[in-house]
């Protein structure tokens, strides 16, 4: 309704007041400055925050919004700001948070339909959504209300920060956008190769080591389960295991390990499967897990949690913390990358 205000006195002003300006008056008895002076008030307080918008204009992504179950058309910039606010605490190190808004700006480019990406594959009509399956997304409005009032303010402007110091940079790999960033919470001390876990290979997706993670507070967790709900676990992967509870201790053991230390393929019973089919069925945060069983439990102790493809966040923020760059951060977990300007790659895509 503010915004309708503005626009009816704007309106009047140049309709009426104007003219009243130009011939000096015409013995209304209207006080020209007085006018003015409230006009000008007026428009210094219309809120510049409106829910997506974003001052600086730019190229617009549609998003699906989860929460409202419907497509959202905002500014790129805009965006970035709610995927920061939701994917990384904004306590985080500054240069984390620059490599997380480069990081997921190259996400968002690689899925604009209008220059050629794919879009989200789940939601028809939407460039990428805001749940995980694309990458996080939460409007300024709903972050605001997870943080301490006293904080706010300062995390947003700390958050939009880095968006504004990083602005229109993305990676790139051999002159191409990089198409496939992926970043994950906490690696558990290595990160993993992309066709361990996604089957296909990516020249910057790449095992790297990513130390200081402890901090974290997924950098090691435990799930303890019955011996019972373990196999019942296991055979709704496969109903035709032939496994028992008696001889259970001796019926698992794991085959094979991936390069960045997950587990990769594991034997139950009779039947082989894959870590990740393991992680899911049992809840865990990753596929960097050991197993102990007792007379009673299967206890799974978890090193990191998240995919562990990419950068891993947490490990971003310690490399900040110890006076890494942004540039330094990126290029250490994404193996060959340049930091490059979102237009220059359009521009050789036009040439």
């Amino acid at each position: 309704m503010k915004k309708i205000g503005y626009y009816v006195l704007i309106t009047i002003f140049l309709m009426i007041m104007l003219p009243i300006v130009i011939l000096g008056g015409i013995g209304s008895g209207i006080k020209i400055p007085g006018v003015i002076n409230r006009l000008s008030s007026y428009i210094d307080n219309v809120p510049q925050d409106t829910k997506y918008s974003d001052n600086n204009g730019g190229v617009k992504i549609k998003v699906f919004v989860e929460d409202e179950n419907k497509i959202v058309e905002m500014y790129i910039e805009d965006y970035l700001r709610g995927v920061i606010a939701a994917e990384m605490p904004a306590s985080f190190n500054e240069e984390a948070l620059k490599a997380q808004a480069i990081a997921a700006r190259t996400f968002a480019y690689s899925h604009l339909t209008k220059y050629g990406g794919g879009g989200c594959s789940k939601h028809p009509n939407a460039d990428v959504c805001s749940e995980v399956h694309c990458q996080a997304w939460m409007s300024k409005e709903e972050r605001f209300k997870n943080w301490d009032p006293k904080e706010a303010q300062a995390n947003w402007n700390k958050i939009s920060k880095a968006v504004e110091d990083t602005k229109d940079m993305v990676l790139s790999y051999k002159g191409e956008l990089a198409k496939n960033i992926l970043f994950h919470s906490t690696s558990g001390g290595r990160t993993e190769n992309c066709k361990e876990v996604f089957g296909y290979d990516v020249p910057y997706l790449v095992s790297v080591e990513s130390p200081n993670e402890e901090e974290s507070p997924s950098f090691q967790s435990k799930v303890v389960m019955k011996r019972d709900e373990f196999i019942k676990r296991i055979k709704q992967l496969n109903p035709k295991t032939n496994i028992s509870s008696s001889s259970l201790a001796t019926q698992v053991k794991v085959l094979d390990y991936t390069q960045g230390g997950r587990v990769k393929t594991l034997k139950v019973g009779d039947k082989t499967f894959s870590g990740v089919d393991i992680r899911w069925a049992m809840g865990l945060n990753s596929t960097n897990f050991s197993i102990s069983i007792d007379s009673k439990n299967v206890t799974f102790t978890v090193k990191g949690n998240g995919h562990g493809v990419g950068m891993s966040q947490w490990g971003a923020n310690e490399m900040g913390k110890r006076g890494k760059k942004y540039d330094e951060i990126l290029k250490h977990y994404y193996s060959g990358i340049e930091i490059v300007k979102i237009n220059d790659i359009l521009k050789n895509k036009k040439e």
